[in-house]
């Protein structure tokens, strides 16, 4: 009886399937990232970053993706901007069709058997979450529907070529495609030819890519974007991570309940090192699924520039591959099948359900981690967000409660602090003075990071010229700052 509900599985049941498991995404609102996507960036980030110089038109399409760029106009103007649920229309039609493309592009490769298990299992993955139901996710969504179409067409450059350009610049985690395609097809001359292209191409996209985000975006760790041998061991960590999130999802993807902060064990050898090379080796000796693995995730640039987890969007190109690795175990056992896709399916249900809005997925995911100083730091950049400064203090304090060493929580309180200070009286300024302080605290514990040290020079400069504070240099300090008495009555 199982055998025969798990043979005669067809695409249409795996499409409604997962249409079911998602549907919930088309009751949720503008969420996280959404904000920054649709209604313009409400993130707290630097004063000289908030007003980007404005890009020329044909510079801001390609850093864009051409085709993300024309959706988003299109969408502006049917008034996408105040109704989200035309996006999460787009978002779970645009999966739904993945899909039916993977199955479509796996069953001559792989067979009809492991094609219709890895495509369900892939689906459903609650780790998807973020492509499936976030608005921010389309990207990623585009990008696969673009490279699974070359895929059917493969042996056309005519279809191929275009193709793979419009993917790469909608979005990068799709730059190894050819590589994928000369190992499926080694003998056919069309492969040779799609390398060509990507090292033409593909490659210095990408290289003008990264310097868009490196030179004017916000990132943690712009001094390490370098390979060595620290920078390694922490990418392993990072498969390694997801390997298991993958299979073990955990609540609320993105928002997770560790990170890599700056971490002098994590850029050590380890015990966690050698489990994520052992995870590589196991990858790359299962041929093309290992491969679609590794080089689906290898192009996305957190995985090279912070120390931090990769954005779980990130995954969705590569995580096939991983899929394809388990669908021959699902296969000989559709007992284990049944088991995963109701687990998974149920639990991405879930994941979706209550993202209504920011506050209400905050509040969940703190619930869900009680402990986790990261879940409650989301709740307090959200409240700081919404000038609900008193709220994300108390909120931030049970954060410190849990642990002092995490960064974001420093650096929150002293956007706090300084939100509510005001020149008019002492209390005003010794609330500007806290806010110092509580950045002082995030660069102790990730001296690397520019941010704080940024914003207490421009908060510095700004006491000085209104004659609350007096300053004087110290080569020998950390930032060469050391903040002397207040001078109270200054205007």
């Amino acid at each position: 009886m199982l055998l025969d509900i798990t043979y005669n599985l067809n695409i249409l049941q795996v499409v409604v399937i997962t249409a079911l498991t998602w549907h919930y995404a088309l009751r949720c609102g503008f969420i996280s990232d959404d904000h920054a996507v649709i209604e313009g960036r409400k993130d707290i980030i630097p004063d000289t970053e908030k007003n980007p110089a404005k890009e020329k038109y044909w510079v801001k399409v390609f850093n864009d993706g051409i085709v993300v760029y024309y959706i988003n106009a299109v969408m502006s103007k049917i008034g996408g901007r105040h109704l989200p649920i035309l996006w999460h229309i787009l978002s779970l039609g645009l999966h739904l069709s993945n899909t039916c493309l993977l199955y479509y592009v796996l069953t001559p490769i792989f067979g009809e058997q492991v094609a219709i298990c890895a495509t369900l299992f892939w689906a459903i993955n609650p780790m998807l979450n973020q492509n499936t139901v976030w608005i921010s996710g389309r990207p990623y969504v585009i990008a696969t529907t673009l490279a699974l179409v070359a895929f059917l067409y493969h042996a056309l450059p005519i279809m191929v070529i275009p193709l793979y350009f419009l993917a790469v610049v909608t979005n990068i985690s799709v730059l190894f495609l050819p590589v994928l395609i000369k190992m499926i097809w080694p003998e056919a001359w069309q492969s040779n030819l799609y390398l060509i292209v990507m090292v033409a191409v593909g490659l210095p996209f990408i290289l003008w890519k990264f310097k868009k985000r490196f030179t004017a975006a916000l990132v943690i760790d712009r001094e390490n974007f370098r390979i060595s041998r620290r920078r390694v061991f922490t990418i392993v960590k990072v498969y390694l991570y997801y390997m298991w999130a993958i299979l073990v999802p955990i609540k609320m993807g993105w928002y997770h309940q560790a990170g890599f902060g700056f971490n002098p064990k994590w850029e050590k050898f380890n015990i966690w090192t050698l489990l994520g090379f052992i995870g590589m080796g196991c990858m790359i000796s299962s041929g093309v699924p290992g491969w679609w693995w590794i080089l689906g995730i290898l192009p996305n640039s957190n995985i090279f520039a912070t120390n931090s987890f990769l954005q779980d969007r990130y995954l969705y190109f590569g995580s096939i591959g991983l899929a394809i690795i388990l669908a021959p175990i699902f296969v000989s056992y559709p007992l284990v099948f049944i088991i995963a896709v109701t687990f998974y399916g149920v639990r991405s249900y879930m994941y979706s359900r209550h993202l209504i809005d920011d506050e209400r997925m905050y509040r969940e995911n703190w619930r869900n981690h009680p402990r986790s100083d990261h879940a409650i730091n989301n709740l307090a950049f959200f409240l700081i967000q919404q000038k609900r400064y008193d709220e994300a203090k108390v909120v931030v304090h049970q954060g410190l409660e849990i642990s002092k060493s995490n960064k974001m929580l420093w650096y929150n309180l002293g956007i706090a602090w300084a939100c509510q200070g005001n020149l008019s009286n002492d209390e005003g300024k010794f609330r500007f003075i806290k806010a110092i302080d509580c950045w002082k605290q995030a660069l102790s514990v990730e001296p690397r990071w520019k941010k704080p040290a940024e914003d207490i020079k421009r908060m510095v400069d700004f006491l000085i010229k209104n004659n609350v504070l007096s300053l004087e240099k110290d080569d020998s300090k950390p930032h060469g700052l050391t903040i002397q008495v207040p001078l109270m009555g200054g205007k």
